[in-house]
């Protein structure tokens, strides 16, 4: 794909949860000529954490990109099997002391106070929705997969010992990361867009970031799940 390149005065993060658009929203950013990291298998999110370990600016070991969305790595313990694939993955086990097989997932995304400190000129997308919808996103994917993948929480892989447990601590993060990123950018609005994907048009999006002449017709909603 070419870009056009049109240099950013800074970098553009997505600081909400998965399940809430963020590969349209990478998608749209693509297909308008920026570059757009979305999950990379959760390389994006292993650099960022390996950086904040060392006390760097959280992009020193990241590929260079306009937009990073989908900041998260869950199942760590699966690193030692994938390192020979994923150089950066071979990185964080070799100047690491973290012990993968323990290790919760890494959520990049939760440092955008670091972020915005490293990279003063960038803007913040704070993608959300319905949280019940989100919830039952969140299952439906991992039973219709057959994965353990979202059996993961801030408490490790499979810490839960039922359905129930899972939702609550689930909910629990999503109420607390919400309430951090409003307070925190409560006197910033003019780097924050708080977009709902399921109320608010591609205009909202559009608009917050005038000057990068964005184009509506590129917005698609992908991986849409049905939780009805």
């Amino acid at each position: 794909m070419f870009f056009n390149r049109k240099k950013l005065s800074g970098y553009i993060f997505q600081i909400g949860f998965n399940r809430c658009g963020t590969s349209s929203i990478a998608y749209f950013f693509e297909k308008n000529g920026y570059s757009a990291a979305h999950w990379e298998k959760g390389t994006i999110a292993v650099g960022m954490e390996l950086a904040r370990i060392k006390n760097k600016p959280l992009l020193t070991y990241c590929k260079e990109y306009d937009i990073y969305t989908d900041l998260e790595k869950v199942n760590m313990w699966r690193l030692p099997k994938l390192k020979w694939k994923y150089p950066i993955f071979r990185k964080f086990l070799k100047e690491t002391e973290v012990n993968v097989e323990e290790a919760p997932p890494v959520y990049a995304y939760k440092h955008f106070k670091q972020l915005d400190k490293h990279y003063p000129e960038s803007k913040f997308i704070f993608n959300t929705r319905e949280k019940e919808d989100w919830l039952k996103s969140r299952l439906k994917l991992n039973k219709d997969n057959n994965l353990i993948t979202y059996r993961s929480c801030r408490c490790g892989d499979n810490y839960h010992s039922s359905e129930q447990e899972l939702i609550q601590c689930w909910g629990k993060e999503w109420d607390e990361h919400h309430q951090n990123v409003l307070d925190y950018f409560e006197d910033k609005e003019d780097k924050l867009l708080y977009f709902d994907i399921q109320k608010d048009g591609v205009d909202k999006l559009i608009n917050f970031f005038s000057d990068l002449d964005l184009d509506t017709k590129h917005w698609k909603k992908r991986n849409k799940s049905k939780t009805k």
